[in-house]
């Protein structure tokens, strides 16, 4: 692991973290999409299949609509999108069990297989690096990527700023 650079005073520590932040992100974008792309699948029918199989687990029914503006996605997008993933076997559209009239969308066990066969392998070299840290290093690294998760999903919140558009 390359030596983290050293920071003199508390600004330019979170200048470096954030720094650090974004290499993160953008080294994890690009293999997810080299990953998916191995495997025919595009990068927003990933981020479909982790939100139907994070909802699932909540105890969550997913519409099409729900997914449509969890991804940002038009109607005609989202409905080609939904189109894909249940021709690949990925997911099954079924009649919610609250509301006959709405259809729902889920994940299939072949697509939690194929998740873990394309997540796997990264998970598993992520956790050797990670273990040279002690728990509670761990502990604040997490608290560390938890408040940056919060500034990210507050301005996504908050939409568009005036001075922005």
């Amino acid at each position: 692991m390359p030596d983290a650079p050293y920071a003199s005073d508390a600004s330019e520590q979170m200048r470096l973290l954030v720094h650090a932040l974004r290499r993160y992100a953008e080294a994890s974008d690009r293999m997810v999409e080299a990953a998916g792309n191995q495997h025919g699948m595009h990068r927003t029918d990933l981020r479909a299949l982790t939100l139907l199989m994070q909802r699932q687990a909540e105890g969550l029914q997913t519409t099409p609509k729900d997914l449509g503006q969890l991804l940002n996605l038009t109607s005609a997008s989202t409905t080609a999108l939904v189109d894909r993933l249940v021709a690949n076997g990925h997911a099954e559209r079924s009649r919610s069990t609250t509301d006959r009239r709405s259809v729902i969308v889920q994940h299939t066990p072949s697509a939690q297989a194929e998740g873990r066969a394309i997540f796997s392998p990264m998970s598993r070299l992520m956790m050797e690096h990670l273990a040279q840290f002690t728990p509670e290093q761990m502990d604040t690294a997490a608290e560390v990527l938890a408040a940056a998760t919060a500034a990210l999903e507050e301005l996504d919140a908050a939409g568009p700023r005036a001075d922005e558009t």
